[in-house]
């Protein structure tokens, strides 16, 4: 039954994750368009000496719309995912929902594993998307037989080196970054979602509610986890194992939210539903 309801919820959710992706293709499109002006290469050749006119402010504006346009995907859909868990769960959409003969374990798991891959999708989507323009400026600004490999070649010469002289193992740092790229989705959803199901908890503006709860859990985890970060940057830990624990303890804090509020769900949703 879990099968079928990921394949329901995947079929609820896929047009707007796919409008998505191609909005990033869009604003992809800008970002390298606002590299082509004349004004890149001439800062290139003579930094000094670079003439600045109406194309090349066109540019800086179209290069503005893209990193704001990109940031917001990235929120447009976490407020989708928002609002479509919502109104599947806790709206007259939800009574179907709820008169399913499956477990709520399975109708959470179902929903956080959709909408947390697509919220994974559109991550990928925008990192590449960044890549693909950074190296767009960075192609410019190359020199001339500076080829690309020697580029990463330079770069990666460089990382092995930094990694060398601070002790930092990076094939595990770059692991361990991977893994928590790939959790991160998972854990913001279920974050989400939990905050969702304890705003049903009150009376009236459930909604508002959600939102404040959403609020204050992100707050509190920033708060335990500076703490952390703190306790470790005053200690008398090595630097690498500080920028290890650093890095992942607000993860760490961030998934120990995302379980609590599961559970939480599940109680709220098998003792304390209220659809009125």
């Amino acid at each position: 039954m879990l099968g079928k309801l990921i394949k329901h919820e995947w079929k609820s959710t896929y047009r707007m994750g796919c409008l998505m992706l191609f909005i990033t293709l869009l604003v992809t499109f800008m970002g390298w368009l606002s590299f082509q002006s004349p004004m890149w290469r001439q800062l290139r050749e003579d930094s000094y000496n670079t003439s600045f006119g109406p194309l090349d402010f066109i540019s800086i504006i179209v290069l503005l719309m893209y990193v704001f346009m990109l940031a917001g995907i990235s929120y447009a859909i976490l407020i989708y995912l928002g609002v479509h868990f919502y109104r599947t769960m806790y709206t007259d959409q939800g009574y179907l929902a709820h008169t399913l003969p499956v477990g709520k374990h399975q109708l959470l798991v179902s929903k956080i594993l959709v909408n947390g891959l697509w919220l994974l999708i559109i991550y990928v989507a925008v990192f590449l998307s960044g890549l693909a323009v950074l190296g767009s400026l960075i192609g410019i600004f190359l020199s001339e037989g500076y080829a690309w490999v020697n580029f990463w070649h330079d770069f990666l010469e460089f990382v092995s080196d930094f990694a060398f002289y601070f002790d930092i193992n990076d094939k595990i740092y770059l692991i361990t970054m991977i893994f928590n790229f790939v959790l991160s989705p998972f854990v913001t959803v279920g974050i989400l979602f939990g905050s969702i199901t304890l705003g049903q908890m009150f009376a009236r503006a459930r909604v508002l509610m959600a939102i404040l709860c959403y609020l204050g859990v992100g707050i509190l985890n920033n708060l335990i986890s500076s703490v952390v970060h703190s306790i470790v940057t005053f200690s008398s830990i090595r630097l690498n194992t500080a920028m290890n624990i650093g890095i992942n303890s607000s993860q760490i804090v961030q998934l120990i939210a995302a379980v609590a509020l599961y559970f939480a769900s599940y109680y709220i949703l098998t003792k304390k539903l209220n659809m009125e």
